[in-house]
């Protein structure tokens, strides 16, 4: 690609962004970005650090097993990796930091990346102590990774803020955290159509999706999923939710 029509594609792709506003719309940005950085598989996650809270997990290709056990077993907040990348704030490849910090990296999460072939990843975003906003793209080769990291830290920003006014709501809903709290809880189906005022099938369906957004097919394991994210806060009481607590976040 020569030096004209690279510049010529990251100046449509920032006003892509600057037009972004809807899941679609950043699909298709995502889909542009290859035409400056050739990756293999794109993820983003935002969310709040002080809060050790995620608020939204986005997937463009990524594993869909090994999202499942990052989120299962809550390897983001204990990544060395993350935690370099929110001090220093800037981008990074993955492989670098992976080998800067290897005696600190658990060798299970080390064999999983090495596995879906993410350990040439360009890692970064923006973040603050309030919000973080993360990206991660998976390339084909060390080579290409290093090649390609100095763009990625310049378009991050852009993809930062076009994601968050394409994805303005948290993962789950309200109606569809309250329904997971209320079965994690111990409430039956029966039990939770009736404190909600939804009939039972609405309730199966909510906890179809909720299993669906959180890359498991078991109940449990997307309990799990939300708990260690943060997606559930801790607003049980004696093992229910208080009325007050139930209506003001339906």
């Amino acid at each position: 690609m020569s030096i004209i029509a690279s510049t010529k594609s990251l100046q449509e792709l920032k006003t892509e962004a600057s037009r972004c506003h809807t899941p679609k719309q950043f699909c298709e940005l995502l889909e542009k970005l290859r035409q400056c950085i050739p990756y293999r598989k794109f993820v983003g996650v935002w969310g709040y650090p002080f809060r050790t809270t995620i608020r939204y997990v986005f997937n463009h290709g990524f594993p869909a097993e090994f999202l499942r056990w990052h989120l299962t077993t809550g390897a983001l907040w204990t990544s060395p990796a993350f935690q370099e990348w929110l001090r220093v704030r800037k981008a990074v490849l993955w492989f670098d930091a992976a080998r800067r910090h290897r005696r600190e990296f658990n060798p299970e999460l080390l064999r999983r990346v090495e596995e879906a072939e993410l350990q040439y990843a360009l890692y970064g975003g923006s973040t603050t102590r309030e919000r973080f906003v993360l990206f991660v793209a998976a390339m084909p080769s060390l080579q290409c990774g290093r090649t390609y990291l100095k763009l990625f830290k310049l378009i991050v920003p852009w993809l930062a803020v076009a994601s968050q006014r394409a994805y303005p709501h948290s993962l789950l809903t309200k109606r569809e955290t309250i329904v997971l709290e209320r079965r994690a809880s111990g409430q039956i189906i029966k039990q939770i159509a009736a404190a909600e005022g939804i009939n039972e099938r609405t309730v199966r369906e909510h906890l179809q999706t909720i299993k669906r957004k959180l890359y498991t097919n078991d109940l449990v394991n997307a309990v799990v999923i939300a708990v260690k994210s943060g997606m559930v806060l801790s607003t049980f009481r004696n093992g229910a939710l208080t009325n007050s607590q139930s209506k003001g976040r339906k």
